[in-house]
């Protein structure tokens, strides 16, 4: 009978301890397969982020390009009918390239950069505004080309930081505009 009792009690035991690890096999894949999602759910995350953020820059770009072009068919006097008012038509393609870019997620430096050239670009184009009826040509060609050099300045700070490199130095126009806003580049007024 003790023979009996202790084949039983090593078939309970190893009973007891083939249960204990299969419990402990399953805890340990639950929590490998939970940690598992983890990481999936985080990267599917940060993969929308960067779609997000690669349409919001694209849409930038866009409106750069087109703001660019629009300053390069309103170069010459008279402005064409087509660009009238040239420059409410300027100041809806920085505005929205403004806030395309202000979508864009972990942009904070690229975001400071193109908010101080929408800075020089609105104050050159609401300064040629109250100007523009006492305008001679050359002075129209100058504030056209300074709202060309803030768009190239968005530009080129963009197309940087969406190709991963650091942005270039700020212009001799934005720095000059920012020494007169008392602004460090990069700093909040």
């Amino acid at each position: 009978m003790q023979t009996e009792i202790l084949v039983g009690l090593i078939g309970f035991s190893g009973a007891v301890v083939g249960a204990g690890g299969a419990l402990l096999g399953g805890w340990f894949q639950q929590k490998h397969q939970a940690a598992a999602m983890r990481e999936q759910q985080e990267a599917a995350r940060a993969s929308l982020l960067e779609e997000r953020g690669r349409a919001a820059g694209e849409k930038a770009l866009s409106e750069l390009y087109a703001l660019r072009r629009h300053l390069n068919d309103c170069e010459l006097r008279p402005v064409p009918e087509e660009r009238q008012p040239w420059r409410v038509i300027a100041r809806g393609f920085i505005d929205e390239a403004e806030l395309a870019v202000m979508l864009m997620p972990n942009a904070g430096e690229v975001q400071s950069r193109i908010t101080e050239a929408a800075g020089l670009i609105t104050e050159t184009l609401m300064i040629g505004r109250e100007e523009a009826r006492q305008m001679t040509d050359r002075e129209h060609l100058t504030h056209v080309h300074k709202c060309l050099a803030g768009t190239l300045e968005a530009i080129g700070a963009l197309s940087a930081f969406m190709r991963g490199d650091p942005l270039p130095e700020p212009g001799r126009l934005l720095r000059r505009h920012l020494e007169q806003h008392q602004r460090p580049h990069g700093g909040v007024p």
